[in-house]
């Protein structure tokens, strides 16, 4: 009795950060039970976004939108904060851009569906590739590894007439939500789903500036803006 007396002593001593990394390598919730320094350690936001990461890199068999929402339908208390939402989509490697807007628009993350909502890339009109990726999310210098394939497939092609906004002679900016399967599941999801921080998040980042470096435009600033792919 005095020899598991004294394990629990010294494990109830054992930092946060170990057994953090005790509950996020175990993969099992229910160890947050074991013991209430545990359950503190298990509480910790980046405890629960490194655990819901590793969840859904670990299942291979299943897909990375599948992993995601099963963890944070099984704990509303955890899809309803948006801190671990953006921790989450800081770790996963090559996010779907169709992935992370549905479950911002899903979830009420509205700072992380402002930030998709403003992504672009700048492709040179003479050799059609991309110069420049604005990905950018939280914070000044951080960016998301987003991938962007699905922008120049055939369909997405068809329509870059209506999707392209005019930066200069030699570039031109376009939308990651102006892909077809992205616009078309936003306005879905504009009828359906959305809310009055929705609408206000839409309107806030389509009234923002396209800020493309100097480097890719020489010396000229660009005064253009998202709504301007209307025009």
């Amino acid at each position: 009795m005095n020899s598991e007396n004294n394990s629990n002593s010294l494990f109830n001593k054992l930092p946060v950060s170990i057994l953090s990394k005790a509950f996020v390598l175990a993969q099992n919730p229910q160890l947050s039970l074991l013991n209430k320094n545990m359950h503190y350690a298990s509480q910790q936001v980046d405890t629960i976004s490194k655990y819901i990461v590793k969840y859904t890199l670990s299942n291979t068999e299943t897909s990375l939108e599948y992993n995601i929402s099963t963890v944070l339908e099984n704990y509303t208390r955890i899809n309803m904060n948006e801190t671990i939402g953006i921790l989450v989509f800081r770790k996963i490697k090559k996010i779907d851009y169709e992935i992370a807007l549905e479950m911002a628009i899903k979830y009420k993350w509205k700072n992380v569906l402002n930030k998709l909502l403003r992504m672009y890339v700048a492709i040179d009109r003479n050799t059609s590739t991309v110069v420049y990726k604005d990905t950018l999310f939280m914070n000044e210098g951080e960016y998301l590894d987003i991938d962007i394939g699905n922008m120049f497939s055939e369909e997405n092609e068809f329509q870059r007439d209506f999707t392209n906004i005019n930066i200069s002679e030699n570039l031109y900016a376009r939308p990651v939500i102006t892909t077809h399967s992205s616009l078309q599941k936003l306005l879905i999801k504009i009828n359906r789903e959305f809310e009055k921080d929705d609408v206000e998040a839409l309107i806030d980042s389509w009234d923002s500036k396209i800020e493309i470096p100097t480097e890719f435009t020489g010396s000229v600033v660009t005064d253009v803006k998202f709504i301007d792919i209307l025009n």
